[in-house]
């Protein structure tokens, strides 16, 4: 399923144009974190809709961070995160909206979405300079979802 997991990432990371330097965070079989820098010169408010334009490209339905849906994408990512590095700490819903907070107090302008899709769920961080000087950043964590329960 990773070459699923990579092929959505890929999509993301393209649409922004950042796949120069991009990199992965994290890479596991059954979830990915990759980080980048936008090559594309984004308006702070272009953000909110070139993230949004995702829903189409993705053929995905969006999703509230803080719904059910959008908790146990959250369970899984962690869960698999933890399954796959000793002590490695993943975040929870109320952690990614601290993340916003945090780097919003550090001047930054930060919009996401999560998307989910048959088989992937995905969540994209992006975010710039308050000032709208200097690169936006890009962040997708993707995990594999529908997975059969014992």
């Amino acid at each position: 399923m990773s070459d699923v997991l990579l092929k959505t990432t890929g999509k993301i990371i393209g649409h922004f144009n950042a796949f120069k330097g991009s990199r992965p965070a994290f890479h596991g079989e059954h979830v990915v974190i990759v980080r980048g820098i936008s090559r594309d010169p984004i308006e702070i408010n272009e953000m909110e809709t070139k993230l949004g334009e995702l829903e189409d490209i993705l053929k995905a339905k969006e999703v509230d961070v803080l719904s059910d849906e959008g908790n146990e994408f959250v369970e899984k990512v962690d869960s698999y995160i933890r399954d796959g590095e000793d002590g490695g700490v993943a975040p929870d819903s109320g952690g990614l909206l601290k993340m916003k907070e945090q780097l919003e107090a550090m001047g930054l302008h930060v919009e996401y979405k999560l998307f989910l899709m048959p088989n992937v769920g995905t969540f994209v961080a992006i975010w710039k300079d308050k000032s709208g000087f200097g690169p936006m950043y890009v962040e997708v964590t993707a995990t594999e979802r529908d997975e059969i329960e014992e």
